[in-house]
């Protein structure tokens, strides 16, 4: 109990350092805050940065301009980490090592490695002690609530609530064999999917602690001269992007939820790579099915129908009055739909329901703000490529034909059944 109570200290003694700072500029004060913490609260901050409901809309934008750029640890605790996990045998299994980092970030950096077999493969490593860093600093910040009972209950919630994601996030980002099950799921639903891929991962090498992948020989999309630069029609590329995203949500529920420029990679044949599968998203089939009907009852103008469809999924208040929310809906529809066919996003179109949502008093379900925060990055990355680029033109038979499927008379009728069959399977196996 010593050590978090010190820990709290040390917080409590930077928060004062940064008061002066935040006098004059809140948002250089809460960013420098996050970048002085420690690595967890860098983590923290990057995880806040979709959670507008937690920390409000002006502190998610300064957070979302975080780099995970961290201080790399040193190739003697990397050595030490290896042979613990190798059983010493190093030798054995890599023929080549760079000893030089190609990334380091918060939780982990990655090296460049080569195989005995011949492969050339990306090594993941957990920084030391990251686990006790983390378990450290969650107990830290609910010392931190109980202190702020005192001053704002308010605030005291807020603190319980980050405490919390930051244990949700330590359960699943400090298993490196976890993000390799979310590359390895990824891999399976995108088989077959034009001009999108996921690499292999070599379980055979990994833990825990250190996850092996296929190297990915590409340019990142992050370097936007040199993609620019490349032969390959933007337009298709850009494409594709978009509609490997839309199989991710629709098709599977399950989608990557970091496509961030330093995460996509484009390769020598012209398809897109992406690494990193530490978040993933995953929408139950009634939200999908809710989010693709408010999308068609936007392309045809229908309000009263996405107002109903708002209310039936629980995105506002079941008596909240429905010409009010209509109106509300024809006033963002109006807006977004109603203008030119290259000025119309769909990630502005899902910002302004999150928002419409909060007028309510409704809490955005976290799954809607990662389907938010990745479309949007799916349509930044996008719209570089390919200026004109019009996602509303590739959702509509996307969506439609999806729809087809799981929305119309006959697709109900069957969803119905089968939830019949599996309530009775349910009560048999419990009597």
């Amino acid at each position: 109990m010593l050590l978090p109570f010190l820990n709290l200290v040390r917080l409590i003694l930077i928060l004062l350092t940064l008061f002066p700072i935040f006098v004059f500029s809140k948002k250089r004060a809460i960013f420098l805050f996050f970048q002085i913490a420690g690595p967890s609260f860098l983590k923290l901050g990057q995880l806040l940065s979709v959670r507008q409901d937690l920390v409000g809309e002006e502190i998610a934008k300064t957070l979302a301009k975080f780099q995970d750029n961290v201080k790399p640890f040193s190739f003697d605790k990397l050595s030490g980490i290896i042979n613990q996990e190798f059983h010493q045998n190093f030798d054995k299994i890599f023929k080549e090592f760079n000893q030089t980092p190609i990334a380091s970030a918060s939780i982990a950096q990655v090296h460049k490695a080569q195989l005995i077999s011949g492969e050339i493969v990306a090594v993941k490593i957990l920084r030391p002690n990251i686990q006790k860093m983390m378990m450290r600093d969650i107990i830290t910040l609910k010392l931190l609530a109980k202190l702020c009972w005192v001053f704002s209950p308010f605030l005291t919630k807020t603190c319980q609530d980050i405490a919390e994601l930051l244990s949700q996030t330590a359960k699943f980002e400090l298993d490196l064999l976890h993000e390799g099950a979310n590359g390895s799921k990824l891999a399976g639903d995108m088989k077959g999917v034009k001009g999108f891929f996921v690499p292999k991962i070599f379980w055979q090498y990994s833990s825990n602690k250190i996850l092996i992948t296929e190297w990915i020989d590409g340019i990142p999309f992050s370097n936007t001269d040199k993609i620019s630069q490349t032969t390959f029609d933007k337009k298709i590329i850009a494409q594709n992007l978009v509609l490997a995203y839309f199989q991710q949500v629709y098709v599977h529920g399950f989608f990557h939820a970091d496509m961030h420029p330093g995460n996509l990679f484009l390769k020598d044949n012209g398809d897109i790579a992406v690494v990193d599968f530490g978040i993933v998203g995953k929408i139950d089939k009634k939200t999908r099915i809710a989010v693709a009907e408010v999308l068609i009852g936007f392309l045809h103008r229908d309000y009263d129908k996405i107002a109903k469809i708002h209310i039936e999924a629980g995105f506002v208040p079941a008596d909240t009055n429905l010409i009010d929310l209509s109106l509300s809906c024809r006033k963002i529809g109006e807006m977004i739909v109603g203008v030119d066919v290259k000025d119309i996003s769909i990630a502005k179109l899902l910002t302004a329901l999150i928002d419409l949502s909060k007028n309510y008093k409704m809490e955005a379900k976290p799954e809607l703000l990662l389907l938010q925060k990745t479309l949007l990055l799916v349509e930044g990355v996008g719209v570089s490529l390919d200026p004109n680029l019009n996602i509303w033109d590739l959702a509509r038979p996307f969506v439609k034909e999806w729809a087809k499927t799981n929305i119309g008379f006959d697709a109900k009728i069957r969803d119905a059944i089968l939830d019949f069959f599996t309530a009775v399977k349910e009560y048999l196996k419990n009597k």
